[in-house]
């Protein structure tokens, strides 16, 4: 059993910071463009933080309140050629379960708990972004009731550069197996 709750700040961002790099980590095999440290994770924490001003930041808790995912959701806006009553729309930016959340039903718990927050704020839709080989995160948002909606492709023009050993050098955080929400988990 699951209970989804708002995150309490300050004290869930350790947690939060290892999920963020546990999921780089687990996105750097499908795509390996992504950083994977903790200087990364506090960035991108930081910019979460602005970004949920007009958002909510959810954690799923296992039975005994540990936490075992979360989930990040706030406004986004679309081009002007979108329809004026769907260019403001939910954007769910974060959705990772640990090892111990995966197959407990948390991961459509966490999406539905967004979409809740969405439809209280009168947004008409919410849109999520995945890396397009990231096939068990398709399966559970396809299963949540989520389209394809816009395609984007990329081409790299010049070669990958080397990286340098700052980059290589990995900050090791509290272990956490690294997995994009996988089927049976939603």
């Amino acid at each position: 059993m699951c209970t989804i709750r708002e995150a309490r700040l300050p004290n869930d961002k350790p947690v939060i910071l290892d999920y963020i790099v546990a999921l780089q980590r687990y996105e750097s095999f499908l795509e390996p463009n992504h950083l994977i440290d903790l200087a990364m994770a506090e960035e991108y924490f930081a910019y979460l933080l602005e970004r949920t001003a007009k958002g909510a930041i959810f954690m799923a808790e296992d039975d005994a309140h540990r936490p075992i995912g979360w989930a990040a959701v706030y406004e986004e806006q679309s081009e002007a050629f979108i329809r004026a009553d769907e260019r403001r729309f939910a954007y769910l930016a974060e959705l990772y379960l640990s090892e111990d959340g995966r197959g407990s039903g948390s991961g459509q718990k966490l999406i539905r708990a967004c979409e809740d927050w969405a439809m209280a704020n009168g947004y008409a839709t919410m849109r999520i972004d995945l890396l397009t080989r990231n096939a068990g995160a398709a399966r559970a948002y396809a299963k949540a009731g989520y389209l394809p909606y816009c395609h984007e492709v990329k081409k790299r023009l010049l070669p990958a550069r080397e990286e340098t050993a700052e980059e290589l050098n990995v900050i090791p955080l509290r272990p956490v197996r690294a997995k994009r929400l996988p089927l049976s988990a939603a």
